[in-house]
Order: C-alpha cells, then sequence, then structure tokens
C-alpha cells in the first residue's frame, strides 16, 4: 500500500501550508551506484514519520537530504516550501536551526562536557548573522532544563561523553537536539546498540517530546516496536538492486496499524525478521 498523505491532522486545521517537508522525484547516486530513485513524499506538521527498511537501502541518505547534509543528484527537496536547492550558505544555515539531528552514535564533541555539548546549538546561532542576545545565566538554565528533560540530573553537566552510558549519551544528544525548540527533528537509529528498557526510554521521550511541541519527526529504524509506538505513518524503502526497473521504492507507506495486514511478502518478512530466500540468494541455502 501507498499513502503519501496518512495524517495526524484534518486539512481544515490547517492554516498554513499543510507539508512541512516535500522531496519531488528524488534521486541519489554516488559513482555509478544508485541509491534513491524517484522518491516524492510530502510529511505534514507534527506527524511522526518512522522510515525503514533493510541495511542499504538508503534511509539515512534519504534523512540527509531533508536537510540539505547531502545534495541530491537530480530532483528537489522543499522544506516549509523553500526549495533547499536554491538557497546561499546563510539561508541553508538559518534552515537548519529550525531543525535537530539526533545521530546514531549520539555524535558528542568527547573533548566537551555534557553541559558544553548540549550548549553548542545555542553558541553556534549566537554566532550566526541573526545572533540571539541570551546572557550566560539563561544559557546555563537553558541547559539544565534541556537535561531535566532527558531524565538526567545537573551532576551529568560536568561530566565528559565517555563517562556515560550508551543510553545517557543518547539523551545527551537528545538534549541537544531540542534544546533550540526545533520545528523538524531527524532521529537516525535512535535506540541501536540500546537494551529493551533504555530503547523503550528514549522511545518515551521522542513522544514527550512531540506532546510537548508541536515538532514534526522523522526517525530512521530497524527497530520494529519503536516504529510501532512511537510513528504514525511508517515508510518502508527496498534496495534499488532488488527491484525491478520501473518498481516504486517505497514498498508500504501507512499508519503502523496497516503493517501488520500488509500483502507484500517483502513487508512482512521484514517486520517478522525472517530471512525468506535471502539465504538461497546467499548461496546458503
Amino acid at each position: 500500500m501507498i499513502d503519501n498523505t496518512s495524517v495526524s491532522h484534518t486539512d481544515s486545521e490547517e492554516t498554513f501550508s499543510q507539508y512541512l517537508v516535500e522531496t519531488h522525484n528524488l534521486n541519489m547516486r554516488f559513482g555509478k551506484k544508485q541509491v534513491l530513485r524517484d522518491l516524492s513524499v510530502k510529511i505534514r506538521h507534527g506527524q511522526t514519520v518512522a522510515i525503514i527498511g533493510e541495511s542499504g537501502c538508503g534511509k539515512t541518505v534519504f534523512l540527509k537530504t531533508l536537510v540539505g547534509l547531502l545534495q541530491p543528484t537530480s530532483g528537489f527537496v522543499l522544506f516549509d516550501e523553500q526549495d533547499l536547492g536554491t538557497l546561499n550558505d546563510r539561508e541553508l544555515s538559518l534552515l537548519r536551526s529550525r531543525t535537530g539531528f539526533v545521530f546514531q552514535q549520539a555524535a558528542l564533541f568527547d573533548s566537551l562536557t555534557v553541559g558544553e555539548n548540549i550548549a553548542f546549538p545555542l553558541r553556534h546561532a549566537a554566532a550566526s548573522p541573526s545572533p540571539s542576545s541570551m546572557s550566560d545565566t539563561d544559557e546555563v538554565e537553558l541547559v539544565r532544563s534541556a537535561l531535566r528533560e532527558v531524565g538526567l540530573p545537573d551532576s551529568t553537566l560536568n561530566q565528559f561523553p565517555a563517562d556515560l552510558s550508551g543510553g545517557m549519551r543518547k539523551r545527551v544528544g537528545l538534549a541537544r537536539a531540542l534544546i533550540l525548540q526545533p520545528e523538524l527533528v531527524l532521529y537516525d537509529e535512535p535506540t541501536t546498540g540500546l537494551d529493551p528498557i533504555v530503547s523503550d526510554v528514549i522511545n518515551e521521550l521522542i513522544m514527550r517530546s512531540r506532546l510537548k511541541r508541536r515538532v514534526t519527526s522523522i526517525l530512521v529504524t530497524h527497530d520494529m516496536k519503536t516504529a510501532r509506538k512511537v510513528a504514525d505513518r511508517i515508510l518502508m524503502l527496498y534496495p534499488l538492486q532488488r527491484l525491478k526497473e520501473h518498481e516504486n521504492q517505497i514498498i508500504f507507506d501507512g499508519p503502523p496499524s496497516e503493517i501488520e495486514h500488509c500483502g507484500d511478502v517483502r513487508v512482512q518478512q521484514f517486520i517478522q525478521g525472517e530471512a525468506g530466500n535471502r539465504l538461497q540468494e546467499l548461496g546458503l541455502a
């Protein structure tokens, strides 16, 4: 099933452009290898979208094109009706200040304390062409508030990333991503490498951030528990080398409640974690 307009809000509730992010015929190629093909996706304000699919299908590449970290080979991306390909560096920087990115391994700066890591977006914004007038006292209080929002005590502020567990580092990364109160938050494998309990803590924090402020969230994940719990829309990509030339790379797009009943064998094999005919393809059957 393909449904690019699954919604959480009715059109009558929208008083502005109903889509925050759009891609139109998006293609991405690295040398001779094509990773994304003709992807056209529209994501509404306030929606939480989980992008799933096996390794190598282009999930993270797609995520990075949405904020201009990668430039598509062809096609274009709109953020709040602005074509990223037409923006200069300053305009792109201002647009990125409206987004937060939670990286797969948290991507904290090892030489900075937790407090300095969380404050980094604030200081980057202060050095921008349109700096804020935030005082040092206000900055410290905002950092502490962000830390408490992810369930970490103030005593963590002066620790370094190496002193933290994997789950704590993920929460610090989340606090850093949310400190500027972004309109869009991108998550790259937010629960990878975490035990089931800590994974669910991260899931709950993602959901709470959506409830606290009207944020649009897009997450790449292999974790179906995360996808089912957090998202109100699931989008599944499939590797191009396993598709015919004119097949759609998006093999499922709809709410979590419908994915269990999807008749596509490829979707069912993925969500059930079954190898299917892959062993035969690998010569292991």
